[in-house]
């Protein structure tokens, strides 16, 4: 990605790390387990999934017709504003006892969404947690993920067009590198109701173009699982999040001096889904998923519109909408049919701005897909 972040040491160190701590951790149940060395669980999941995106920048009206029409060379850093995406994901735990009965489980994942005509838009994702029981049904987690590199697409470079002017070459990529690191606590009460309190600390970091938009974002957030009937599941949630971005480029400018973007917001994520567990079919089991989601986005940037048009008074209304079909052909593979539906609709309350950043940040997506997982257990 970006000299001053990434580099392939550092990502070599971060995954060694992580290997070295689960090899840890599992030849150091050997101490404890001793007679109960068959209550160990250890399973790999092996998944593969074929997905169509319609629109794989998530570009406006506005900018899907200039692609289309051959404008504003520079900009568009693709061949196709579609594409179909092979996600390829392996995935580990292995679960011990160490504290008398109380379950203690570590998990890994490594996994790959590869663009088949655009390759820079193809990333990698990487994580590991550590969930421990502290009664039979209550638990709490600590987990960290890392994407090293992300491509979200070009942009022009307010410094580069002060310079040159504005030309294909003022467009430069607009990249980040993420670290996550999580918090999870939950518990089950009343035998069929299960409550999930999270706490996530994200870091941005942006490549040097747009270093501006670093930031460090909290996540504070619950989830609700209720059995409403013994074949149907509801789930309820809610996220507030805080993005604290840092607002100027440091190879240019200060606090002091900068004239913007201030791209801090506050989110409110409310979240509402089931799943339906379908009657046998051939003694196959199946089940339905429907979620859908409002994300409720407010800027607060401290410029006027005229300096900041793109987040002075900005707010974004997003939707989800995902349904999926899974089928398990046997104990350890199964299969889903899935859709999913994006959709932001942006505003702000500087009227003088609001067609700008309507046809800049508006956009609708889909992705439809088939998703086949197989599990080995030992």
């Amino acid at each position: 990605m970006k000299e001053r972040r990434v580099n392939s040491n550092t990502f070599l160190f971060r995954i060694g790390t992580i290997l070295l701590i689960v090899l840890v951790l599992m030849s150091s149940t050997e101490v404890f387990a001793k007679k109960k060395k068959k209550k160990n669980k250890f399973e790999i999941s092996l998944t593969l999934a074929s997905t169509y995106d319609d629109n794989i920048l998530k570009y406006s009206d506005k900018y899907l017709k200039r692609f289309m029409n051959n404008e504003d060379e520079g900009r568009f850093n693709i061949k196709t504003y579609d594409d179909l995406i092979i996600y390829t994901s392996f995935k580990m735990s292995y679960s011990f006892r160490v504290f008398k009965k109380l379950k203690t489980k570590v998990n890994g994942e490594a996994s790959r969404r590869s663009y088949v005509v655009n390759d820079i838009k193809s990333w990698n994702y990487f994580a590991f947690g550590i969930q421990q029981y502290f009664t039979k049904k209550a638990s709490f987690k600590f987990s960290y993920s890392f994407i090293p590199y992300f491509y979200v697409r070009n942009f022009r470079d307010d410094q580069w067009v002060e310079e040159y002017g504005y030309v294909p070459e003022t467009f430069k990529p607009y990249v980040f590198s993420k670290d996550d690191y999580g918090f999870t606590l939950q518990n089950t009460f009343f035998k069929n109701t299960r409550v999930s309190l999270s706490l996530h600390y994200a870091i941005y970091y942006y490549n040097k173009y747009f270093t501006a938009y670093d930031s460090k974002d909290l996540f504070y957030g619950v989830k609700v699982y209720q059995y409403v009937h013994k074949k149907v599941r509801l789930k309820a949630g809610y996220q507030f999040v805080t993005s604290d971005a840092k607002g100027y480029n440091s190879a240019i400018e200060t606090p002091e001096t900068t004239q913007g973007p201030d791209a801090d917001f506050v989110e409110d994520r409310f979240t509402l889904g089931g799943t339906w567990y379908l009657p046998r079919i051939n003694n196959y089991r199946h089940n339905l998923d429907v979620n859908f989601g409002v994300y409720l986005r407010y800027y607060s940037s401290k410029y006027p519109p005229l300096v900041d048009p793109l987040h002075a008074g900005r707010y974004d209304k997003n939707y989800r909408l995902s349904t999926s079909y899974r089928i398990y052909l046997s104990k350890s593979l199964r299969a889903s049919v899935f859709y999913k539906l994006f959709v932001r609709d942006s505003n702000t309350k500087a009227a003088i701005n609001s067609i700008y950043v309507s046809n800049e940040k508006d956009y609708s997506q889909y992705h439809v897909g088939l998703e086949i997982s197989y599990k080995i257990k030992y």
